[in-house]
């Protein structure tokens, strides 16, 4: 038995069917790489055909999808504007919610695609409730490190239960999960894109108006852009599912790019800062800066690995990722030497044991992404191996939030 479903199911056409019917997302992705490795298949050239023929026949724009979408965002942005609406406080509601509205949208949106059972049903709105509930009753301050810590946190949490309606019943398949880690690329990119336009018809739109003395900038920030703004991400999922049929690969393309570019410079930085001899240890500000450059070569490296092709991969590329890693794996050392020198010249603080957290996981998620790399090299392991790397830690990053949200404000009395 392989770990390729499609493989397995070659010699029954019946089956394959079936496990197309079951999950044609990841029927997709399972045929992508089973023609990487078994191209001379008929039978895999056919369903190829047949499945480029469908998005080509289906991609024109379905008014009833559309509908639901907008209707989506109009709800979003109705939730949005309580504040004006009821009289709520706005510097109270938004750092809160506004995260909550988007994702939820975007829950909703795929609840919509996706069919889950009762078991992975009632684990999304107990996480739901999770999230609602600490934000209703958390302490109005944000003078409080573990409060503002526990707010910064909300979104990861909410994006963790994302990629539980994303993967339904499948949340555990690694293919599923890249599935989704890629669907994040694209809705992302689709995103700044919308965003953009939507920049450049405001500045067209506000200056047509002034241009016949009618002053609407005011009331368009607070209404067109507010409600662009909270649409673009579900229109941008819309694009991607529907109309794109979750077929294109514009991330993966870009991470291809920007990957060995991130290596030279990261690597640079950090021949730079020895020898103008910069100390994380004792610059908050540069600490910070350090940990963002951590996260965003982490981000870049799984993205990468994430278009990598597992069955007739580019050696080039996976010394590019294996470089990535190393380089993250140096960075993420210095920052916790610089975390726990801090720990013991100023005590325990909210931000500090998060920090502290934080790259504790990564470097164990680095760790593993390493060992893995060095097992598919020396064929010792298949690349599946790789593929759970990558995606087995995101469980871990989701609890890590939840643990922030809920409990670092009791442990530190609201401080």
């Amino acid at each position: 038995m392989t770990k390729n479903p499609i493989i397995d199911a070659l010699a029954d056409p019946n089956q394959l069917e079936k496990l197309y019917e079951q999950d044609s997302k990841s029927f997709q992705s399972n045929l992508i790489e089973a023609l990487d490795s078994r191209p001379e298949v008929p039978l895999l050239k056919f369903w190829k055909t047949r499945l480029e023929y469908s998005a080509t026949k289906e991609s024109r724009v379905s008014g009833k999808e559309l509908s639901n979408v907008l209707l989506i965002c109009l709800v979003a942005f109705l939730a949005v504007r309580i504040p004006v609406l009821m009289s709520v406080e706005a510097q109270w509601y938004y750092p809160r919610f506004a995260p909550i509205i988007l994702f939820a949208g975007l829950i909703f949106y795929i609840l919509k695609k996706n069919s889950l059972s009762k078991k992975v049903g009632i684990s999304l709105a107990v996480g739901i409730l999770t999230v609602v509930l600490p934000m209703l009753m958390l302490p109005n301050t944000y003078e409080s490190s573990s409060i503002v810590m526990a707010i910064i946190h909300m979104p990861l949490v909410m994006w963790v239960l994302l990629g539980l309606a994303f993967t339904g019943d499948y949340w555990k398949s690694s293919n599923a999960r890249l599935n989704f880690i890629r669907a994040n690329g694209e809705v992302f990119i689709y995103s700044t894109l919308i965003l953009l336009g939507g920049i450049v018809l405001t500045g067209l739109t506000i200056g047509l108006f002034q241009l016949i003395n009618v002053e609407i900038g005011q009331w368009y920030l607070n209404n067109v852009v507010i409600a662009g703004v909270i649409s673009a991400p579900i229109l941008a999922a819309y694009v991607y599912i529907d109309f794109m049929k979750s077929n294109s690969r514009i991330a993966v393309t870009i991470s291809n790019i920007f990957a060995p570019l991130f290596l030279v410079t990261t690597v640079a930085y950090l021949i730079v800062m020895v020898i103008q001899q910069i100390s994380p240890f004792t610059n908050r500000e540069f600490l910070i800066l350090f940990n963002g450059l951590l996260v965003i070569v982490l981000g870049m490296t799984i993205y990468s690995i994430c278009g990598r092709k597992h069955d007739n991969p580019s050696h080039l590329m996976d010394a590019i990722n294996v470089s990535l890693i190393c380089v993250t794996l140096i960075i993420n050392v210095i920052a916790l030497a610089a975390i726990l020198y801090r720990f013991s010249e100023w005590g325990m603080s909210p931000n500090r044991v998060v920090v502290l957290g934080a790259n504790l996981l990564i470097f164990g998620h680095l760790g593993k992404l390493l060992s893995a790399y060095w097992q598919v090299y020396n064929k010792r392991t298949l690349a599946d191996t790789l593929k759970i790397a990558v995606t087995g830690y995101f469980p871990i990053y989701g609890a890590w939030a939840l643990f922030v949200v809920l409990v670092l404000p009791l442990v530190f009395s609201f401080r």
